[in-house]
């Protein structure tokens, strides 16, 4: 590894050096901007009679080097704008055509420009299904979370209980397990650096250029962990210029958002700095009669970034990033019991964390550190450098059982550290040939701890008297069958038994009703052993006068059941019993990748990209005794002192390496401003290494194969936009998570589980249409069926056969008008309505009945006026989520489900606000 980095080092200051010689010859630079004196990025700028062409950077500066001295012609294309055309004369040296402005066109859908391959391309060129939210789309729209920006995405759907607990959905592979041992389906990247854990993915979306969603096995482009695709959000860099802007607002449930951004020049065309701050705070939708308010929110996140603009062209960007979260907490609500004078609707409200020891909250801390380089090495070639540092530490304490019980209270602390570096060589020359190869180095360290508390006297009531009397009443009809009792009275024995183990329900009314005392087993055991011995017993004899007198026959009881019988005698119930288990996951990765496009025609293209990866990877586990034990340990759990967790007192650790390998092929055809492509590719998740005291267990990485044509593009002039796709995917040992039962734990656990064959078929469409010059309606539609396959790859039955997966909606669809009315002078006025639908979802792969949500519709909306006064502008406007106040739930079942207390957590209500924008 390290003479791999030394020898990477070393290329890096050889194509520097070498870059410098290139310096010393004629150079022909310039910059472009459009009418509203914005930075026109990605536009293509060719020298016709040098055959040479370059697209303009972030700042819209473009570069041609080593050129000789002589006429050219010169020609700037950009979708939307008017194209530029011009003789010029390079001279010998330095030539500097200064600021070129591309004026407007009256009408013009305009290309979304996307990096998704490596290199800046329009989102019609690329022969994979990208879907694109502009920075401008984000502001206008009002979209500040992933889950509200995910509605206008076609196949995709992010699911966001909280911060530190979100689900990311592309085309119905979902991607959201917080256990460290487990690897993320979907990549989430910050300018090219991975974010995927899944606790420290989520981020506030503000002062952005554009999010990219790349849809289907990506991990050429992105990484071994973009199995089903990748959500790739740039952040808007420091410009050569002075701009400010602030945005604030103020709506229903105490709703108040601050954000903006200052860009300013340090050394001019040399250095620049821009800060960034976002505020956004929330009530909480559900009142808590413990007091306070559940599900809001409270959020600052701020970023600097700072650019060098060196020699020839090179660019370096330092990025720092910082959020932190502090929420109220989840309302994790219970269907089976409801507050007093409530119900048990989970958008009502709770009664929850009553206790002074189970305060509910969200805290989450994540920063960062990304250095970007950008050398041109000449007019084809350019090195890239990526380097990354991310450390996150969330904290969210939760009432697992949703009731006033005090029941099962947990928390999760999560923590880890990654680092990043990637170099990539980009080759754009002729015509024919475009690309990029590289090298990247990987490596995180992460853990989750989970501490909780457990009220002894509620879940004896909830779930331990029937366990026991299930566990007892097995032992008494093996002892009965084996001592030739008739069948009737084994019947009236563990009619007997069930009877003790008879308690009232855990609440009633709304009011908990504990047990204090243990069930008394002794007469029941006396009655049961004086039958045997034909009325022999002395009258009045007690259990232990029994013991101690030798009368018992030898053999006649199992020691195991005299044992429970002389535990269960009326002992008084410990009040809370506390333990906890931490999960640890390390993981290094090394590849190489290569990704090439070649025109076989002028229209007809060929894609192929190929990574090849090396990782090692290592779970932990620890779960100390708990001290005092839990004397339902000692009963229903084989002696064990825990009741959920297993105990291993020293972490213990497993491992497993891996050699591995994605790629994908790629045909496409380009005729005017329209593609037709099919693409086959291959996507993998790595495996899991689960360990646990009793056994552990590697899963398979889960392999998918992609199959997928495709039509996007641009007509009529510009007014239309247009993409449409379907696909088919098929994957071996499809991961998932079930309840297994596992030794040194009463209660099944939530694990990673080899699901088999499954395969998913898929449509999506969207379009964007200018009707009117000042009017653009745009939306977009999915369907998606992804279910398990009926058998595994040896033709044997599988477990969830034909069911649905998770969190995944067949038909979903958005639409929306965006509709701008010049008024006299520089004013104008907007609105922009929107509604999105997704028809039902079951939220666990089994496909409960109980843990299912509707089909359901949410509207949205953004009007208001704009005007400018002495070169400074201003925006009043309103704004609304779910104007409609649809009720609905974003996830069932959750750590609850474990002890048959499923909870579920209610969606966003109506908020309504006004907002006002400044820019200068």
């Amino acid at each position: 590894m390290h003479k791999l980095i030394t020898y990477l080092l070393a290329l890096c200051f050889y194509f520097y050096f070498g870059a410098a010689v290139y310096a010393q010859q004629s150079s022909l630079s310039g910059r472009l901007w459009d009418e509203k004196e914005q930075a026109v990025v990605g536009a293509t700028v060719t020298l016709r009679k040098a055959g040479q062409h370059t697209s303009s950077d972030a700042d819209g500066r473009f570069q041609f080097v080593n050129l000789p001295s002589g006429s050219y012609d010169i020609l700037i294309k950009y979708q939307g704008l008017s194209d530029y055309e011009r003789e010029i004369v390079v001279q010998a040296g330095a030539n500097d055509l200064g600021n070129i402005v591309l004026s407007d066109k009256r009408i013009a859908l305009g290309e979304v420009l996307v990096s998704t391959q490596r290199r800046t391309q329009t989102s019609v060129e690329v022969p994979v299904s990208v879907s694109v939210v502009s920075g401008d789309i984000l502001n206008k729209m009002n979209i500040r979370q992933m889950d509200e920006m995910a509605e206008f995405i076609p196949g995709m759907q992010i699911q966001l209980q909280s911060p530190n607990n979100p689900g990311y959905v592309i085309r119905g592979i979902t991607s959201d397990n917080g256990d460290a041992r487990s690897q993320p389906r979907v990549s989430v990247f910050q300018d090219g650096i991975s974010i995927s854990r899944s606790r420290a993915s989520v981020v506030e979306l503000f002062d952005l250029e554009r999010v990219e969603v790349a849809k289907g096995p990506q991990g050429t482009l992105f990484g071994r962990g973009a199995q089903i695709g990748a959500v790739h959000i740039i952040q808007n860099k420091a410009q050569d210029r002075f701009a400010a802007e602030v945005t604030g607002g103020y709506g229903a449930y105490n709703h108040r958002f601050v954000q903006g951004f200052v860009n300013t020049p340090v050394i001019k065309e040399k250095l620049a700095n821009r800060f960034a701050i976002n505020y956004e705070g929330r009530d909480g939708f559900i009142a808590n009669r413990a007091g306070g308010r559940l599900n809001g929110k409270e959020v600052i996140a701020l970023r600097n970034s700072t650019r060098l603009w060196g020699d020839n062209g090179t660019t370096a960007d330092l990025i720092l990033n910082y959020q932190y979260d502090n929420y109220p907490g989840t309302s994790f609500k219970s269907k089976r019991f409801a507050p007093a004078a409530g119900d048990t609707d989970p958008n009502t409200p709770a009664h929850l964390g009553a206790d002074e020891n189970e305060k509910l909250y969200i805290k989450r801390h994540v920063g960062g550190a990304t250095l970007l380089v950008d050398h041109p090495l000449s007019n084809r070639w350019k090195l890239s450098s990526l380097s990354g540092f991310r450390a996150f530490k969330s904290d969210e304490s939760f009432d697992a059982d949703g009731t006033p019980a005090q029941l099962l209270w947990i928390s999760e602390i999560a923590k880890g550290n990654q680092f990043s570096q990637e170099f990539r060589l980009n080759y754009e020359g002729d015509s024919k040939l475009s690309g990029f190869f590289g090298t990247s180095y990987f490596y995180e360290n992460s853990s989750q701890d989970v501490p909780m508390r457990i009220n002894e006297r509620v879940l004896y009531p909830a779930y331990i008297a029937p366990l026991l009397g299930g566990q007892l009443g097995a032992q008494i009809g093996a002892l009965g069958q084996s001592l030739n009792l008739p069948a009737e009275q084994i019947a009236l024995l563990n009619q007997q038994v069930q009877q003790i183990f008879t308690t009232p329900p855990v609440m009633e009314n709304g009011v908990v009703q504990p047990v204090n005392n243990l069930p008394n087993l002794q007469p029941l055991a006396l009655g049961l052993i004086n039958q045997l011995m034909g009325g022999q017993l002395p009258p009045g004899m007690t259990w232990d006068q029994l013991l101690a007198s030798g009368m018992l026959p030898a053999g006649v009881l199992p020691q195991e059941l005299i044992g429970l019988v002389s535990l269960l005698n009326g002992a008084p119930i410990e009040g809370i019993h506390r333990e906890s288990s931490i999960n640890y996951g390390r993981n290094q990765a090394i590849e190489l990748f290569g990704d090439g496009s070649y025109d076989l025609t002028d229209k007809l293209k060929m894609t192929l990209g190929l990574r090849g990866t090396y990782e090692a990877q290592r779970g932990g586990y620890r779960a100390l005794a708990a001290n005092p034990p839990s004397v339902f340990g000692m009963i229903a759990n084989n002696g064990s002192p825990n009741l959920l967790n297993p105990v291993a007192n020293e972490t213990i650790y497993a491992q497993k390496d891996y050699f591995s390998y994605v790629g994908r092929f790629a045909l496409n055809y380009m005729f005017e401003k329209n593609n037709v492509y099919a693409t086959v590719s291959r996507g993998r998740r790595p495996g899991v290494v689960n360990i646990l005291p009793s056994e552990t267990r590697y899963l398979k990485p889960e392999v998918v194969w992609s199959y997928e044509m495709g039509l996007k593009g641009i007509v009529d002039n510009g007014k239309l936009g247009y993409e449409l796709n379907t696909y088919y995917y098929d994957w071996s040992n499809f991961q998932t998570l079930s309840f297994q039962q596992v030794e040194g734990a009463i209660a099944p656990q939530l694990l990673a589980d080899d699901g088999g064959k499954a395969s998913s078929f898929g449509v999506e469409a969207g379009l964007r249409y200018y009707f009117l010059p000042a009017v653009q309606l745009f939306g977009n539609y999915s369907f998606i069926d992804g279910k398990f396959s009926d058998m595994d790859e040896n033709g044997n039955p599988q477990e969830y056969a034909g069911n649905q997966f998770r969190l995944t909606p067949k038909h979903s669809f958005a639409i929306g008008l965006d509709a701008n009315f010049a008024l006299k002078g520089s004013s104008s006025i907007y609105a922009r309505p929107s509604y999105s639908y997704r028809s039902g979802v079951f939220f666990e792969d089994d496909n409960r009945p109980d843990l299912y949500q509707d089909g359901y519709g949410l509207a949205n909306f953004t009007a208001g006026f704009r005007f400018q006064k002495r070169g400074i502008g201003y925006e009043i406007g309103a704004y609304g989520k779910n104007v409609l106040d649809t009720k609905y739930i974003i996830d069932a079942g959750n750590s609850g489900d474990t002890i048959g207390f499923p909870t579920f957590v209610g969606g966003t209500r109506s908020v309504v606000g006004a907002q006002i924008r400044v820019s200068f």
